[in-house]
């Protein structure tokens, strides 16, 4: 297996569910960085749940992947929410992550999550990858 698809980096598509609340699952992107273990990214989401006039949430999140299995925290930049503490265990492909999700000072709220590698945006964003180098090859035209 390429050892480069042993890591996290890259887009995915994911799901969180409330566990204590009748609310229906919410669907976000997320981008992460691998970096041997030390992970970050962002994340991006429906605004569901904030009374602030905006349509999506952006979170930053940072945290640690250890082997298969993940943990970080949630952190959202655009409203005055709580942190939100994520662990989860990874697939063998690292295709998936699956696990759970909880506010620290509120551990009634909770749930789980589930991760996806988007295979899709991969592909865009090497096309445009690509094709961002190639048109750096050609002269510029006066």
């Amino acid at each position: 297996m390429d050892t480069k698809r042993l890591r996290l980096t890259g887009p995915w598509m994911g799901r969180y569910n409330y566990v204590t609340r009748a609310l229906p699952p919410v669907a976000f992107n997320a981008t992460l960085v691998d970096d041997s273990g030390d992970l970050s990214g962002e994340t991006i989401e429906p605004n569901s749940f904030s009374d602030v006039d905006i349509d999506s949430l952006i979170a930053g999140i940072i945290g640690v992947r250890e082997g298969r299995i993940v943990r970080f925290t949630k952190n959202y930049s655009d409203i005055d929410a709580p942190r939100i503490e994520y662990e989860g265990k990874i697939d063998p492909q690292f295709t998936r992550v699956q696990g759970t999700w909880t506010i620290p000072n509120s551990p009634w709220e909770h749930g789980t999550f589930v991760l996806i590698r988007d295979a899709v945006g991969a592909e865009q964003s090497v096309r445009r990858m690509r094709q961002a180098s190639e048109a750096l090859k050609t002269p510029i035209k006066r």
